[in-house]
């Protein structure tokens, strides 16, 4: 595949004289630059050729993310209106001064409508949603982006996708499960389609970006998973929710990991949330360094809900429920008025403060100590928007070419 990192002008080839910063030693230049929010070290980018290829260095680009992955993350706002999709970001800022800023995407093609995969180490998977058909790993602060090869596709197809990062062989990876559908033709000019109902078995393809930059299918699996789903990346393993549905001999929702180091997909073991798993609705994410489910509960148990918290990774003994948050209804709400939200927990901040996306268009700020919600509205935020929890980094990855 053609080299697809966008090109940019320098202002200016010419090395500066050195003074001032540059004038300092190396190990300090370092620790201050990636100390620096990324929206200030990317200022500098074309500056000069000095600052481009500084900020390019692999020491800098670990420090940096390194160190932004302690502090509170940066927030990717998706608009999704029709035929004009939108991304911006939120960064959070210890004088108050947050303020919501639109992202150009670089893509040599329009992209109007497409969903966000995820998001790993400073890096979005982005899908375009409108042909079906382009797949994009892409840092939205330096604008380097990859298009991804195509991989095998059906005519009638329902698709769930995970992207992350394997610790193991330090490779990011973009899987694919495809939920498809047979259509049978009885002659040339006249056709029956004869819809194989979206459950049963599903195709598994994954990318390695960092090796093949090819997809590989890795079989098929027998669970019929959340198409609402977000894949979440933990512990080297992406974790899904699957449908309600009849598993080892009994019906209720699973969570499903697969394995990123080996491709195996296995089950995470789950206590009794006392919920009816059909009715609730469920997601997962990650608070800390745990796996959390978030449960949405019904009027007649007084309405929010609950997030349990998986102490230690595996262990189905380690499920503890740590915060039963009330029912809240954000102002302005621009979808329900007299409904109660749903809601996603997005993370948990520096302050201990949990911060949660409100359906209708609103980030609210929740402290589980004193039960005090705060609806958060920055300059520049939009009405309607879905939300995804970013490292702002200088990170990228370079793939292999294709043909290779």
């Amino acid at each position: 595949m053609d080299r697809q990192i966008k090109k940019h002008k320098f202002q200016s080839d010419q090395t500066p004289t050195i003074h001032g910063f540059y004038s300092l030693p190396q190990e300090i230049v370092l620790d201050i630059s990636s100390r620096l929010p990324i929206t200030s070290l990317v200022q500098f980018k074309f500056s000069c050729k000095l600052f481009y290829n500084f900020l390019h260095d692999k020491e800098l680009v670990n420090q940096h993310l390194s160190r932004a992955l302690e502090t509170d993350p940066c927030i990717i706002i998706h608009v999704d209106y029709p035929l004009r999709n939108q991304l911006c970001f939120l960064e959070f800022s210890n004088h108050g001064r947050e303020v919501v800023r639109k992202i150009r995407t670089p893509f040599p093609n329009p992209v109007p409508e497409f969903k966000v995969v995820g998001s790993c180490n400073g890096l979005l998977c982005i899908y375009d949603s409108l042909f079906n058909d382009a797949l994009y790993v892409y840092n939205p602060f330096t604008r380097d982006y990859k298009q991804l090869p195509r991989s095998i596709e059906f005519e009638v197809q329902k698709l769930v996708f995970g992207f992350g990062f394997d610790p193991v062989t330090k490779e990011y990876k973009v899987i694919k499960i495809i939920n498809y559908a047979k259509i049978y033709y009885n002659d040339p000019g006249r056709y029956i389609r004869f819809r194989v109902p979206f459950f049963g078995k599903s195709d598994v393809q994954v990318l390695s970006l960092d090796t093949s930059n090819r997809w590989r299918s890795v079989g098929e699996v027998v669970y019929r998973f959340d198409p609402s789903s977000q894949g979440i990346m933990l512990n080297g393993k992406m974790h899904w929710l699957t449908r309600f549905g009849k598993y080892n001999g009994r019906h209720d929702r699973l969570i499903v990991s697969f394995d990123l180091a080996d491709d195996i997909f296995g089950e995470v073991p789950k206590v009794d949330f006392n919920v009816k798993p059909r009715i609730v609705q469920h997601h997962l994410a990650v608070l800390g360094d745990c796996l959390v489910v978030a449960l949405a509960l019904p009027h007649y148990k007084g309405g929010g809900f609950e997030i349990w918290v998986m102490r230690e990774y595996n262990v189905k003994e380690s499920w503890m429920k740590e915060f039963r948050v009330e029912a809240y209804t954000p102002s302005p709400n621009y979808v329900t008025q007299h409904v109660q939200p749903l809601v996603k927990v997005l993370c948990l901040m520096k302050n201990g403060e949990l911060l949660l996306e409100y359906k209708g268009g609103n980030l609210v700020s929740y402290d589980p100590k004193n039960g005090i919600f705060r609806t958060l509205r920055f300059e520049g935020m939009p009405y309607l928007f879905k939300t995804f929890v970013h490292v702002g980094c200088l990170n990228w990855i370079e793939t292999p070419r294709a043909d290779l």
